[in-house]
């Protein structure tokens, strides 16, 4: 247990992956695994990291192993990212009782970039009681930042219900930020155009 009073970075890396077919948290970019992409960027804002695993967990945390973030295994993964995340905010709750807001971002997303993480922290040092999603093509979703009087209902969460009920429940509170580079792994395409704008970005 710590003391820590800053966001803490929920990092949900536990899905199947049937969409994709397999274990997209291992997808291979520039040759290294999509999930610790995302955790190095992640770490890049010098808050604490929390991932949650689940599918394919062994491998996933082998990935993260020697990167400074703690691990939560979810073992209810199958029954949705509901369970992941509530699964991941108990635990939140429990090592960073003080922890004021929790930034929940998604392994599958490996354009994310530690500058716009920043934008996030930096607003919510400004306003901490807004909630913060990004926006992308038109919709609401992760990375997306919800301080602490928030943590219970999204420890409530279960099955297939994600985040996003509790950003329509409190849409007076919620700014948006949006982005044209947060695009979501879901298919082995998605994995190919990520691909060629990475090769393009050098």
């Amino acid at each position: 247990m710590t003391d820590h009073t800053s966001p803490v970075i929920l990092l949900l890396a536990a899905g199947e992956g049937s969409r994709f077919g397999g274990a997209k948290q291992l997808a291979l970019i520039t040759g290294e695994a999509m999930v610790r992409r995302v955790a190095r960027t992640l770490l890049e804002v010098d808050v604490p990291v929390l991932a949650v695993t689940g599918a394919y967990a062994e491998d996933v945390e082998a990935a993260l192993d020697d990167l400074p973030l703690s691990v939560v295994r979810c073992e209810e993964w199958q029954l949705g990212m509901g369970h992941s995340l509530a699964a991941g905010v108990r635990e939140l709750m429990r090592v960073f009782p003080a922890a004021s807001a929790a930034l929940i971002c998604l392994a599958d997303q490996p354009l994310l970039d530690a500058a716009f993480v920043h934008d996030l922290l930096q607003r919510h040092a400004q306003a901490p009681d807004r909630l913060l999603a990004t926006v992308y093509r038109g919709v609401q979703g992760p990375p997306a930042l919800f301080p602490r009087d928030c943590f219970a209902a999204l420890a409530d969460l279960s099955g297939t219900h994600g985040a996003r009920s509790v950003l329509e429940q409190k849409s007076t509170r919620v700014e948006a930020f949006a982005s044209e580079g947060m695009a979501d792994i879901d298919t082995q395409e998605d994995l190919l155009h990520v691909m060629l704008r990475t090769h393009w970005r050098g």
